[in-house]
């Protein structure tokens, strides 16, 4: 029994360590402004710089039209 009572011990501290912790309004307004002012900014790249980091302007021209809430990836 002792065993059981350290086994379930042990699997809640890894649970609580693997959760993400909550993402603050404060957090989540400061991630859309900056999606907002990377977008803005790739939008005016020329093609030449555009060619560097290998994006097209079509992808360029979707990425941009995404709203600033639409946030792929990130941790909500």
């Amino acid at each position: 029994m002792g065993r059981t009572l350290h086994y379930s011990q042990s699997q809640q501290c890894q649970s609580l360590e693997t959760r993400q912790p909550r993402v603050t309004w404060r957090e989540r307004l400061y991630r859309w402004r900056q999606l907002r002012r990377e977008r803005y900014a790739l939008r005016h790249l020329s093609d030449d710089m555009l060619k560097d980091i290998g994006i097209s302007r079509d992808a360029v021209q979707r990425e941009s039209r995404r709203p600033f809430w639409d946030d792929r990836g990130w941790r909500r």
